[in-house]
Formats: C-alpha cells, sequence, structure tokens
C-alpha cells in the first residue's frame, strides 16, 4: 500500500500542464484587486471591508477551482482510459488512490498558501494569530473538498454530477450549523421530529466546514473556540472517511 511517487509527479505536472498554478495566481490577483477597489468605496472601515470581501471571495475560488480540477481530471482518466493502462502496470489499486490523493491534498495546500498570502496582502495590520488559524483551517477545508471530489469521481460516471456532487456536499456542510441551529428551536410535530432525526445522524458524518476558516478570525482573532486539535482531527478523519470509501469503489470495480 506504498504510494507512487512518479504518479504523484505526473499529477502535479497535469496541474500545471492544464495552466491549475496560473490560473490560482490570476485569481489571487484578480480578487486582490477587486477587494481593493470595492473596499476604497467604504466610508468606514474600508480595511476591514477589503479584508472580509477579499476572504470571503478567495476562499469560495479556491474551492471551485480544486473541484472541477479534481473531478474533470479524473473522469478525463476514465474517458482516455489512462486508469485501465496505470492499473495494467505494476502499480496497486491502493497505492492509485492515495498517490491521488497525496497529489491532489498538495494542491490543497498550495491554493490555501496562495489564498492565505493574498488575504495577508490585502490587510496587512490583521492579526497574525488570526490569520494563521484561518489560513490552516482553510487548507484543512481544501483537503477535504478535493478528497470529496476524488470520491465523487470515483462512483459517478459523469464530470459534471462529480462536480454538482461535491458542491452539494460542501454546501450542506457549510450550512450544517445553521441547520442544527434550526432543530434546536424545538418543534413537536411528528414530521418536524422525523426530519431532525435525519438531519442530526447526517451531521455525524458530515464535515463541519461552517467551522472552519472562520472571517471573525481575521478580524478579532481565534477567540477561545475552535483550535488546531479540531481543525487537524476533522481533517484526518474525514479524509480517511472519502479515501476509505473510494478506495472500496475501486477494488470492487472490474476493468
Amino acid at each position: 500500500m506504498t504510494i507512487s511517487l512518479p504518479l504523484v509527479r505526473y499529477i502535479l505536472k497535469a496541474a500545471v500542464r492544464d495552466r491549475f498554478l496560473l490560473s490560482l495566481f490570476l485569481m489571487a490577483a484578480l480578487g486582490i484587486s477587486i477587494a481593493v477597489f470595492i473596499g476604497s468605496s467604504a466610508v468606514i472601515e474600508s480595511e476591514k471591508f477589503t479584508l472580509v470581501f477579499a476572504a470571503a471571495g478567495l476562499h469560495f475560488s479556491g474551492v471551485l477551482g480544486l473541484l472541477l480540477f479534481a473531478v474533470f481530471y479524473i473522469r478525463r482518466a476514465f474517458d482516455t482510459r489512462d486508469v485501465d493502462y496505470m492499473l495494467a502496470r505494476p502499480l496497486s489499486r491502493h497505492a492509485f488512490l492515495l498517490s491521488h490523493s497525496l497529489a491532489f491534498s498538495i494542491l490543497a495546500l498550495i491554493t490555501a498558501f496562495f489564498v492565505a498570502l493574498a488575504v495577508a496582502i490585502v490587510s496587512p495590520h490583521q492579526d497574525m494569530a488570526g490569520l494563521t488559524l484561518w489560513g490552516v483551517s482553510l487548507a484543512a477545508e481544501y483537503i477535504i473538498v478535493i478528497n470529496a471530489a476524488l470520491f465523487f469521481s470515483m462512483v459517478i460516471s459523469t464530470a459534471v454530477g462529480g462536480a454538482m456532487a461535491t458542491a452539494g456536499l460542501y454546501v450542506l456542510a457549510r450550512l450544517m450549523g445553521e441547520i442544527l441551529g434550526i432543530l434546536e428551536t424545538g418543534a413537536h410535530e411528528s414530521a418536524y421530529r422525523l426530519m431532525a432525526g435525519v438531519m442530526y445522524g447526517i451531521s455525524l458524518v458530515i464535515p463541519r466546514l461552517d467551522l472552519m476558516a472562520q472571517t471573525t478570525w481575521l478580524l478579532y482573532g481565534p477567540g477561545d473556540g475552535i483550535g488546531f486539535l479540531f481543525i487537524f482531527s476533522q481533517c484526518i478523519v474525514f479524509t480517511a472517511l472519502l479515501i476509505t470509501a473510494a478506495l472500496i469503489d475501486l477494488i470492487r470495480r472490474q476493468f
């Protein structure tokens, strides 16, 4: 169950070939420019307004770029029979999947670094502890998202379907806090209780991305809530869960 370093390098070269890194740089530059332009129109607290706008915009742009690259790369590999060719060589299915997960996670870390750097450039006077926590949690979130994209692109036969499924999971994970808050209102209708039970069950297997990369950390510091232990634990647990599910599907798949 070893990782194939040549395969990891091949995937990273594919990202360069597909202009992913160039697009990432242009996204950061464009995000900074738009944030500074819009922030300059604010009457008060223009720097904080610029910071919030840049952080939110670049945050979700990074998510979109990562999930699209991962899904379309995997589906293209299936359509061109690259997967069949690689698995016909002395490469186990475990190594194939783990190598892709490692390469995609590296891309997630690179993306998080560019986004955090762009946010730091926009507002150089912000709290460094908050920026550090925000950047680390952003990297963890990106790793979860791109491994979710890997899973869905393996089990869904179309690129559009895989991208939509990953986006749906991401939206649900970002809204899970609000959904659980609504459930705590305590309605007593039977249909409501049934739906509440279903949502509580789903919340056990859905990452709490609403607790990750909070913009308030950039403005007011990390506070006393979420820490690095929660961030690393959630990243490890849900990434392992996604990889295991994708591996089960790959082992059962007939080529």
